[in-house]
């Protein structure tokens, strides 16, 4: 209300300020004239102008979204399994066969012989040297004093009586006898035997199996997305005549006609889709032979020769002389005497000499010896008894049991792991996308008709 009000007051003062501005009497409605026009008369009308409404309805916009679908696959596995194969063995057969063994073996013989060795020892070497030594002692001078000091004591009278006390003593009594004592030793008997060492020794056997092995790479994709839906403004005109070409009135009036406000209205406006590369892992397993080779173990046997001692027990008598000891009650009888002491006061007179001591200085002369001493080197011989060792030759003979082995062919069953192929169903997860619509709120602009007032001067 308050903006038509500026309005009017603004038209009607354009209107006066052109009605006598000009000196010849020239007006708004006329010409140039050399007249005196009458008065202009000044009238409101109401305009009818569109001005914008704003307006929120739902709109429906789709959009995509992807659901997590489980799907079963069926996918190639591997199974380790066991057949049962047969092959050729060779079993060993143990034969013993008694042999002459030559075999020489190493005797010492020691030989002493003396050697001499020289060292060098230091031997000390002392000298005293006689040196004296002045030094001040305090010497103490005594004076001595006596004092008498009287006092009492305590004179102890004793009295002694004869008593007897009885007691037993145990006197020991020794006897020795001799006891045979039987006792066994374990006496050492050396016996050289062979015996089979076994020992391993891997065979190596080659097998083929197959390996399925990965080898897949990464794959860029292109993947159109759909651009978002933003709000925008977008200006609309506010009189629908703005677009017809009809002539507008000049001067004031024309002046009302054009100041109009521009209005803007908010729509959805999709923005262009873009292009998205993903990397996509593309899975193409190749099936390849793989040689293995595996190391069997075999039982084989050596002939070694093991010296083993046992021990034989021997017994043995010796003869120990034991001495018993038995302890044979004694009564004996010893006089003891007792003594008893009561006290009797006596007072006696002492004589206590008293000494002062005071120190006198006296200077006095000490002599001391001083030892010192060196070492000086001095060669000696000793003697040493030194004993070589040196092993000479001995041959021997012992008939030794020899076993010998002979391989006879058997037949035997052993268990081949092999790689079975099989179809699991597994079920993976999978992105499924699907077109949602949803409502949403957008503001429309529309025009509505809305009356302006205006002034408009007649002569």
């Amino acid at each position: 209300m308050s903006k038509r009000q500026g309005l009017t007051r603004c038209a009607a003062l354009a209107l006066l300020v052109l009605g006598t501005a000009a000196p010849a009497g020239a007006t708004y409605c006329g010409a140039a004239s050399y007249r005196i026009c009458a008065a202009p008369v000044v009238q409101t009308v109401d305009v009818v102008a569109m001005a914008p409404r704003y307006e929120t309805v739902m709109q429906t916009v789709y959009e995509t979204v992807y659901e997590v679908q489980p799907t079963t696959v069926m996918q190639t596995r591997y199974r380790r399994a066991f057949r049962t194969e047969q092959y050729q063995v060779m079993r060993p057969v143990v034969e013993t066969v008694e042999q002459e063994r030559r075999y020489s073996v190493m005797k010492p013989v020691y030989e002493t012989a003396e050697r001499e060795r020289r060292y060098s020892v230091m031997k000390p070497v002392i000298e005293t040297q006689q040196r004296e030594r002045r030094y001040s002692v305090m010497k103490p001078v005594y004076e001595t004093a006596e004092r008498e000091r009287r006092y009492s004591v305590m004179k102890p009278v004793y009295e002694t009586q004869q008593r007897e006390r009885r007691y037993s003593v145990m006197r020991p009594t020794y006897e020795t006898v001799e006891h045979e004592r039987r006792y066994s030793v374990m006496k050492p008997v050396i016996e050289t035997s062979v015996v089979q060492r076994p020992y391993r020794v891997l065979k190596p056997v080659v097998t083929q199996r197959q390996v399925v092995e990965e080898c897949g790479a990464y794959e860029t994709q292109m993947e159109v997305v759909p651009g978002p839906i933003v709000q925008r403004r977008v200006p609309v005109a506010a009189d629908p005549c703005d677009t017809c070409e009809q002539p507008r009135p000049t001067g004031l009036l024309g002046c009302l006609f054009h100041h109009k406000k521009r209005a803007f209205a908010t729509v959805s406006v999709q923005c262009p889709p873009r292009t998205v590369c993903k990397r996509v892992f593309v899975s193409r397993p190749v099936v390849r032979t793989v040689s293995e080779t595996k190391y069997v173990a075999e039982t084989r046997y050596q002939q070694v020769p093991v010296q083993t001692c046992r021990y034989v027990a021997e017994e043995r008598v010796e003869r120990i002389p034991v001495t018993t000891c038995r302890y044979v009650a004694e009564e004996r009888v010893e006089p003891y005497q007792v003594q008893t002491c009561r006290y009797v006061a006596e007072e006696r007179v002492e004589r206590i000499p008293v000494t002062t001591c005071r120190y006198v200085a006296e200077e006095r002369v000490e002599p001391y010896q001083v030892q010192t001493c060196r070492y000086v080197a001095e060669e000696r011989v000793e003697r040493i008894p030194v004993t070589t060792c040196r092993y000479v030759a001995e041959e021997r003979v012992e008939r030794v049991p020899v076993q010998q082995v002979r391989y006879v062919t058997e037949t035997a069953e052993r268990q081949v792991p092999i790689t079975v192929q099989e179809q699991v169903p597994v079920t993976v997860q999978r992105c499924v996308p699907r077109v949602v619509a949803r409502p949403v709120p957008v503001t429309v602009c529309s025009m509505v008709p809305v009356a302006v007032p205006s002034c408009l001067t007649c002569p």
